[in-house]
């Protein structure tokens, strides 16, 4: 190791002209003259320089503050100016900024670069550096008034210095105030006494680095710094919001964590938190520790205290215990872990609550009236997996699985108040192989049906066990022609064991051929399909004994002919205040399905579908592959569409089409063994088979402006008269902050009212308006919220209501929510679930997780920035 010593600029001015002076031979007056200015510019120097150097030794000294001093409002801006705050003349979220140190570095990493007004140098034992002392090596700058050097007597290397009358450090992300220190250049590691510093943490939510004061302060070798008596906070040095006091504060920058020991979390500068223990995070790198914990109240849980903890097991895999304490209820144990590979990514979880109190209290009371809940189990729990892997190019594996111990699991649990009231859980996995002219697929899916006793009954659903297909697409026939083919077998099984179930498989085959002729100014296509439905089925009448087994095999082939054509013109035009193109893209499609009885089988995976725009020119106005309904119709439309040229972004889009039949349709959706039934007019999407012409579609988007956008869709039925269905939803957003979202949404025979204990179901049209928004009043102050109305019934679905604080080091958010459960049976009047939640965060101190009512507000604003979950 060497070390330099940088030379007095002044005296090596007045050497240099005195060196000048004596090779002159003959005395002029101009040396004189030049020695008095040497003098003059020398005092000057001098003076300047000594100012400096004052106010530089001043500086740090003024910056010395013994740990034990009580922190008031005017030590706190003392140490404001100490640190570097800034205060902003603009206002912002920390109302300043620490100002910049900027390091001159040294590129050898065994130098140290000495400089000081006096020195006593010695090759062994101890120098001494007085005044303006300054110590560099690499990337750290050390400043204080006095230095004792110490090298070794027998190697002659700096062992040890000592540095007294106030201590200024600076190395990167580390700027410190202190007493006195003692620097090891050996062992690179230092330790100070009375120190103030800030430290830079590059967490992604706090937007200044830590402030702290400690009675002694450590540096080791790897860069690890070990406080004493110490404090630490993200606030700005002036903020009182909060900070942490602990006996022992180690700073671990390898492993980016703070571990405090018996610390104390005070809030304006009053304890209100104890713990033996606390890690936290340094930077945005996953690490170990508690969460910040959820607090709520809930009317069918009670008080719920969440205390997750986050296990960062290793870079591809990491784990949140997640336990919950409900006064209601009992403690509930559970959490969710994540995986990568390199073939895979997924999410597992798992949630246990044994012997709920509240729940046995519930199944105690209604076991008598409700047989069903016999032998229901008051141990609750819940079990999901969702995973995708990527087993090579052409091979897809994808399996989402969720299991929930009983009916009322999501009434009681969910914090997502848009899904609290699922009562279909699905659970498939499937296998995806492609090559270039085949995709296989095979896919095993069923669903949990949730039949509770306080909501309306709900049908089960099929399951697949399994569903095999192949599909193959040749582009390249003559003509331009285009053959497809399509084959699938699905083997449906029947859950409700108390009906007459028919199941078993389904063969399914679907061979197209077509022949598009594609211009820029339109195309058409003539297509021919031959759809093809095979059955095996058996079903039986009950479950008693004597039930009677009935296997019945049924095939269908039907042809399927259709044309599809299409024009496109353009022109520019000035309009919505702009030049823009203008297209409008006349179509005609004629469709022609031959007539077969198809009531004979069940309608596994067929329905309505609600009539708008898409279905104009669907081949079939069922879906699924089940009812194959005749036609014999013609479907036009025209669509008109604003475009800039300069973007190439579609400015606003309108489509108004209609369908007209030249005959009645005939297939029925419902199911009789003896083929014969008539649909009810109150099914969900149906439409007339008698009318001549099917309801007008309309569609329009408009793009108003960057920040306004609108959609609609409105359907008008001549046969009826009236409105088949209609929605309006319009957006403004100007930052991503600040959201307005309004919908309305109407469906004739919507509003489907199905009491329990009543044997008749109520189809009523549907009139329901959807509110949401998100907005900030103040810098730190926001609010967000969602509200839907059923303004048929005339009563809430949901309603979500919240209040957000967000400052430079900490946010808090109250936020209340109700769900419809289910109408009283009784009175017939609503009944909800009601919850409240607050939850706190402590920028750079810990992050929270994402299973808060928050969840809720992600469903109606999807792009809503939620600090809480990041």
């Amino acid at each position: 190791m060497q070390i330099k010593y940088k030379r007095d600029i002044i005296s090596d001015l007045i050497k240099g002209y005195l060196r000048v002076v004596t090779k002159i031979k003959y005395y002029h007056p101009l040396i004189g003259l030049g020695f008095v200015c040497i003098i003059i510019i020398v005092g000057a120097i001098s003076a300047s320089f000594a100012r400096s150097q004052i106010l530089e030794v001043e500086t740090i000294q003024a910056c010395v503050i013994p740990s034990s001093t009580r922190l008031d409002n005017s030590l706190r801006a003392k140490i404001s100016d100490c640190l570097g705050f800034e205060k902003s003349e603009k206002p912002s979220c920390c109302s300043g900024y620490y100002k910049p140190v900027h390091i001159k570095t040294i590129a050898d990493p065994d130098e140290i670069e000495v400089t000081a007004n006096n020195s006593s140098l010695y090759l062994s034992g101890k120098s001494q550096l007085k005044g303006n002392v300054k110590i560099r090596r690499t990337n750290m700058v050390v400043s204080t008034k006095t230095a004792s050097i110490y090298r070794d007597p027998q190697t002659k290397k700096i062992t040890k210095i000592e540095l007294e009358g106030g201590v200024n450090y600076v190395a990167p992300d580390v700027f410190m105030y202190a007493s006195n220190a003692t620097l090891y250049p050996e062992k690179k590691s230092g330790k100070l006494n009375d120190v103030i510093y800030r430290y830079k943490t590059n967490r992604a939510l706090a937007f200044l680095p830590a402030w702290g004061r400690a009675r002694l302060l450590q540096r080791f070798a790897n860069e690890d710094y070990l406080l004493n008596k110490a404090t630490y906070t993200t606030c700005a040095p002036k903020d009182k919001s909060w900070q942490i006091k602990a006996d022992e504060i180690k700073i671990n920058t390898v492993k980016s964590t703070g571990i405090a020991k018996n610390a104390y979390l005070e809030i304006r500068d009053i304890p209100i938190f104890y713990t033996p223990y606390l890690s936290f995070p340094t930077t945005q790198e996953r690490k170990s520790g508690f969460l910040m914990p959820i607090y709520g109240y809930t009317n069918v849980s009670g008080f719920d205290v969440g205390f997750p903890y986050y296990f960062n097991i290793a870079p591809n895999f990491d784990l949140t215990f997640m336990p919950h304490v409900y006064s209601f209820r009992g403690v509930m144990l559970g959490g969710n872990a994540r995986f990568l590979t390199e073939k895979s990514t997924g999410t597992f979880g798992l949630t246990m609550l044994p012997k709920d109190a509240a729940f046995n209290s519930f199944l105690i009371k209604n076991r008598d009236n409700f047989p069903v809940l016999q032998d229901v189990s008051s141990n609750r729990w819940s079990v999901m997996l969702n995973e995708t892997s990527h087993f090579t190019d052409n091979l897809t594996f994808n399996i989402n699985f969720r299991q929930l111990s009983d009916d009322y699991y999501f009434q009681d649990f969910s914090t997502n108040l848009a899904v609290a009231s699922a009562n279909q859980i699905l659970r498939e996995g499937d296998l995806t192989y492609n090559t270039k002219h085949w995709t296989f697929f095979g896919m095993m899916q069923s669903y949990q049906t949730l039949h509770a006793i306080n909501q309306a009954e709900v049908s089960n659903i099929y399951e697949r066990f399994p569903q095999l297909s192949a599909k193959g697409s040749y582009y390249d026939l003559p003509m331009k022609g285009v053959f497809q083919i399509l084959g699938q077998f699905d083997n449906f099984h029947w859950t409700g064991l108390d009906e007459i179930s028919p199941q078993g498989p389904r063969y399914h085959v679907n061979p197209t051929l077509s022949f598009p002729q594609v211009r820029p100014w339109g195309y058409i296509n003539p297509e021919i399909q031959l759809v093809e439905n095979y059955y095996d089925l058996n079903s039986r009448t009950s479950k008693a004994e004597g039930s009677v087994y009935m296997t019945s095999n049924y095939n269908r082939t039907i042809p399927r002919y259709s044309i599809d054509s299409g024009l496109t013109f353009y022109r520019h035009v000035n309009s919505f205040g702009d030049h823009l193109k203008q297209t409008f893209e006349p179509r005609v499609y004629y469709l022609n399905i031959p007539y077969r009885n198809q009531s004979f089988y069940p309608a596994f995976d067929s329905a309505y579908m609600i009539f708008n725009t898409d279905q104009l020119f669907r081949d079939n106005r069922f879906s699924g592959y089940d009812r194959i309904g005749d036609a014999n119709q013609l479907a036009y439309a025209g669509t008109l569409r604003w475009i800039s040229p300069e973007t190439g972004l579609e400015i606003a889009n309108f489509r108004l089409g209609q369908i007209r039949y030249f005959s009645e349709r005939k297939v029925q959706l419902c199911y009789n063994q003896d083929g014969s039934c008539v649909d009810s007019p109150l099914f969900l999407g149906y439409v007339s088979p008698l009318a001549t012409y099917s309801p007008i579609a309309s569609k329009l988007t408009y793009a108003l402006t960057s920040v306004w956008s609108a959609s609609a869709d409105y359907v008008w039925d001549p046969y009826t008269k009236a409105t088949n269905n209609g929605n309006f939803n319009i957006l403004y957003q100007p930052t991503p902050t600040r959201i307005l979202s309004f919908g309305f949404n109407y469906m004739v025979s919507g509003n489907i009212l199905d009491t329990p204990g009543d044997p008749f179901i109520e189809n009523t049209p549907l009139n329901q308006a959807t509110f949401s928004y998100a907005w900030p009043f103040t810098e730190n102050w926001s609010s967000l919220g969602a509200y839907s109305y059923n303004i048929s019934e005339n009563y809430a679905m949901m309603g979500l209501f919240g209040l957000q604080y967000d400052s430079c080091c900490w946010a808090a958010r109250l936020i209340g929510g109700r769900q419809f459960k289910s109408l009283n049976v009784d009175s017939q009047r609503p009944e909800y679930n009601n919850s409240i939640y607050v939850q706190i965060l402590l920028k750079g101190l810990g992050s929270v997780t994402n299973t808060d009512p928050a969840s809720t507000i992600k469903t109606y604003l999807p792009s809503y920035p939620n600090i809480f979950s990041q």
